[in-house]
């Protein structure tokens, strides 16, 4: 079965065309949210989210599905991505997506991420995760001078 070995969120990233390494800028473990602003149902932050697969042998070119949550540490809460499809032909696998989905209220979630084969009922969650806090903007002081 697919083994997801590294999950990140970022602002933005590169890949270097002769090397094929990829620069991760920005990594995001917080979210200022403004005070009194409420999430838009469905809504999703311009964030890329990526997930580095591993496969076997028996998996190449196996059409699987994946999904990402984000669950609260709280409550366990979760809010899902949508299903991204995919499709691998070498043993290691990058996976880049943009939209971080905007949980329903602010606190301390872990994003992780479920994949399953194409057409499959169940889903398979990942041990891997990170975390992200979304936090109220402090009003700032206004200036006076």
């Amino acid at each position: 079965m697919p083994r997801c070995y590294l999950l990140t969120l970022c602002s933005g990233s590169s890949v270097d065309q002769h090397s094929n390494n990829v620069t991760l800028f920005n990594l995001v473990e917080q979210l200022n949210v403004p005070p009194n602003a409420l999430p838009p149902p469905g809504g999703v932050i311009p964030l890329e989210i990526h997930a580095y697969w591993e496969l076997a042998a028996n998996e190449l070119s196996t059409d699987f599905e994946m999904r990402f949550l984000l669950i609260a540490t709280a409550t366990g809460l979760e809010t899902v991505s949508d299903v991204l499809a995919h499709r691998s032909v070498t043993p290691r696998y990058r996976t880049r997506t943009m939209g971080l989905p905007m949980p329903p209220v602010l606190g301390q979630y872990d994003l992780r991420v479920e994949w399953r084969q194409t057409g499959g009922t169940g889903w398979s969650r990942e041990k891997v995760s990170w975390p992200v806090a979304f936090v109220e903007q402090s009003q700032q002081p206004v200036v006076t001078h």
